[in-house]
């Protein structure tokens, strides 16, 4: 066993795991964090979620979606995630208040971002918009930040949401809400031109599992 899996292994399994993790986004980082977010999807085991949280290390944030797992496992999985990481919930506000992450993204199928506000007041709440609708739902509700894309083509949206392009994520930015661009972005290029829009932060998934590449997109987003 590693040192990183014995490390892991304790966080995991440690009777007393919730005295161990640090709380990063309620206690030490109360605001949306700006940077590259790396999101975890349809992680199966917490096998994967150490592969994940080696290669996607360099995040500034770190956003788990959709996971397989069991009960037992999810917060066991948030709170390593969260001990050395902002950490966001794609939905699953009420796992975002039991364990150690910051935050919820409220999508289409959650619950609203009003409700999440009222019911967990102690997250920052997001929504995952796609288009002008969504946008102004969300800043009505005064989300903390909008998670806004696909700006370019990407698999997992490419049969039902087109790509919205850089005018329309600059648009989005001029509204004042915090933006987390995603879909697409593989290149220290990409970074670039999403910063040069104003975004606050990035959010990959298929970058989130090659380590160099995720130390070259943060240090793109970190520089000038």
């Amino acid at each position: 066993m590693t040192t990183f899996s014995r490390h892991l292994h304790a966080i995991l399994g440690h009777p007393c795991r919730r005295m161990c993790v640090t709380n990063y986004g309620r206690g030490r980082m109360p605001k949306v964090p700006a940077g590259i977010w790396a999101i975890a999807s349809h992680l199966n085991s917490l096998v994967e979620l150490e592969d994940f949280l080696i290669n996607a290390d360099a995040a500034d944030c770190m956003c788990l979606r959709s996971p397989n797992l069991e009960a037992r496992e999810m917060l066991s999985a948030l709170d390593a995630m969260a001990a050395n990481h902002c950490v966001m919930t794609h939905g699953m506000a009420d796992w975002a208040q039991l364990s150690a992450a910051s935050g919820v993204i409220c999508g289409s199928r959650s619950l609203s971002p009003q409700t999440s506000k009222q019911l967990y007041p102690e997250l920052l709440v997001g929504a995952s918009v796609h288009n002008n609708h969504e946008v102004e739902a969300a800043i009505h509700a005064d989300v903390d930040f909008l998670m806004y894309g696909p700006v370019w083509n990407t698999p997992s949206k490419q049969n039902f949401i087109s790509a919205r392009g850089l005018d329309s994520l600059r648009e989005v930015v001029e509204r004042g809400t915090k933006v987390i661009a995603i879909g697409g972005v593989l290149t220290t290029a990409q970074v670039q031109q999403l910063k040069s829009c104003g975004v606050h932060g990035v959010a990959v998934l298929r970058a989130a599992t090659d380590e160099p590449l995720m130390r070259e997109l943060q240090q793109a987003f970190s520089a000038g």
